[in-house]
């Protein structure tokens, strides 16, 4: 039942950039697409709204199913054709603020508890309707754009106060693109660590 809504507010994403509106003033880019769409229903609107959230740390995500997954497609959408023309970001330059993207891409598959094999997230791209009859150059970044997550959600644990241990020791496993499964190792073992148990372990391998 949602496929038809999330189909129309995919087809109407980017519309609004194409306004006097939105050329005028770029910083209204999904909030005039939530106005000019609020005709449709309000999740079509929201999801148009909502598909450059979140825009940081702090920031709302999508307010609704549609919109998670526009949000998240588009995200997608950015990553795979960057990384795929070899545009990454290097050291601190990341002029298509594809960082923010990875980050945001991870809030809301955690955040959503969403079970996606990230692998196939990107490896589902139509290759010959995007790249190959325009003729472009390319290579398959769909492991270059894990890896990239991945470093991304270590960098985020740190962040938040996680060992660096217990990160590098669940990450070291291999194998894993379900975030919310590897986020939810990384606790089991945080929490195996802080027990009695832990402790004997870790007393007795040193």
């Amino acid at each position: 039942t949602m496929q038809p809504r999330l189909k129309l507010a995919a087809d109407l994403a980017k519309a609004d950039l194409v306004t006097e509106m939105v050329g005028e003033f770029p910083e209204l880019q999904g909030l005039m697409g939530y106005y000019y769409a609020s005709a449709l229903g309000s999740d079509v609107a929201e999801a148009i709204r909502d598909q450059y959230k979140p825009a940081g740390p702090n920031d709302d995500l999508p307010s609704n199913e549609v919109g998670v997954l526009v949000s998240l497609a588009d995200k997608a959408d950015a990553l795979f054709g960057f990384f795929a023309h070899n545009m990454k970001p290097t050291g601190s330059k990341d002029p298509f603020a594809l960082r923010r993207a990875a980050l945001g891409t991870i809030r809301i598959i955690v955040e959503n508890n969403l079970r996606i094999s990230l692998t196939s997230l990107f490896s589902a791209v139509d290759w010959e309707r995007l790249y190959d009859s325009k003729g472009a150059d390319y290579s398959d970044p769909t492991e270059e754009i894990v890896a990239f997550l991945i470093d991304r959600l270590k960098v985020q644990q740190r962040e938040a106060g996680v060992r660096h241990d217990l990160i590098d020791a669940v990450f070291a496993l291999g194998g894993e693109d379900d975030l919310v499964r590897l986020l939810a190792r990384v606790k089991a073992l945080q929490a195996f660590m802080a027990s009695d148990d832990g402790a004997n372990l870790l007393a007795g391998y040193k």
